[in-house]
């Protein structure tokens, strides 16, 4: 079945497959990225969200979806001169019809980071493109992010896409990521643990899974009252003293590197044992503590 007829499965590609049938021509990925940026930000577009990156605005949903795209047959994806160049295939009827920019390569770079400076603070070739007051005023910006005050912070991802969750952590400073699933894994796109490294450390934070701090999936699969989570956090701090030495590892790393975060799925800590780990941490050693 051509690519006229069959048509991606969630709205978001459908979305993407659209604005780049109406480029009409090869594109790369990184032009790409921009421009639905730009249309992301001026229409409200809730299809993809976006974090600093280190050539400015990315989304890695984005580029997961190119994949499927091209996978699928939608798309062709050629390599020139080192730029990964993308392409609408086969026929098609019109669709619906985008205001897209004009600019390309480093003028599109250039607009995209003066409209929206926080989105240049992990970027790589700020030098290459300005000067002077211009490129002060950018560094400003990424400084404007950095804290002092060590801080033990707790963060859950339900409900939050990979980029809203690496902006949080961007937004509180965060540096190391402990997390205390029992097992990493996820059908959420970007929180299993290999694509979790991945993106953390592709955006400065690092990460580090501690599994002797989780809880055996088994525990937490008949939970249905509160009094169901208040018996298993209950249980889950008598073994806290067979947990010392994790325990002890998280204090150091929290010296270490300032400010971390436990995560863990939930969203709200108190309905999620990684509470327990915090206040553990806090009564033992007095350090500060907030959720985000």
């Amino acid at each position: 079945m051509s690519a006229a007829v069959k048509q991606p499965t969630y709205k978001r590609q459908r979305f993407l497959l659209s604005f780049v049938r109406q480029i009409n021509r090869s594109v790369s990925a990184n032009d790409l990225q921009k421009l639905i940026f730009l249309y992301t930000m001026k229409n409200d577009s809730k299809y993809y969200e976006f974090v600093p990156y280190k050539f400015g605005s990315y989304s890695f949903q984005l580029e997961k979806d190119l994949d499927v795209l091209q996978r699928n047959g939608f798309v062709n994806v050629d390599y020139v001169e080192g730029s990964k160049m993308i392409k609408a295939a086969g026929d098609y009827a019109k669709e619906d019809s985008f205001q897209i920019a004009r600019e390309r390569g480093d003028a599109l770079i250039r607009r995209t980071y003066r409209e929206y400076p926080y989105y240049t603070i992990n970027s790589e070739i700020l030098s290459r493109l300005f000067q002077g007051d211009e490129l002060k005023r950018f560094i400003s910006e990424r400084e404007a992010y950095a804290k002092t005050k060590q801080t033990l912070f707790t963060i859950g991802y339900e409900g939050k896409s990979i980029e809203t969750f690496i902006n949080t952590l961007i937004h509180n400073d965060v540096r190391l990521v402990c997390d205390v699933r029992k097992n990493p894994l996820s059908r959420k796109f970007g929180f299993s643990k290999r694509k979790l490294e991945h993106i953390t450390n592709a955006v400065g934070i690092k990460y580090l899974h501690i599994p002797d701090l989780g809880i055996e999936s088994s525990q937490r699969s008949s939970l249905e009252t509160s009094d169901d989570y208040k018996n298993l956090f209950a249980d889950y701090e008598k073994t806290l003293p067979s947990r010392e030495t994790s325990l002890d590892e998280v204090y150091a790393l929290l010296q270490l590197h300032e400010r971390i975060a436990l995560m863990c799925f939930e969203l709200e800590p108190d309905m999620c044992h990684r509470h327990i780990i915090r206040d553990n941490i806090v009564s033992t050693h007095k350090v500060k503590s907030a959720d985000v």
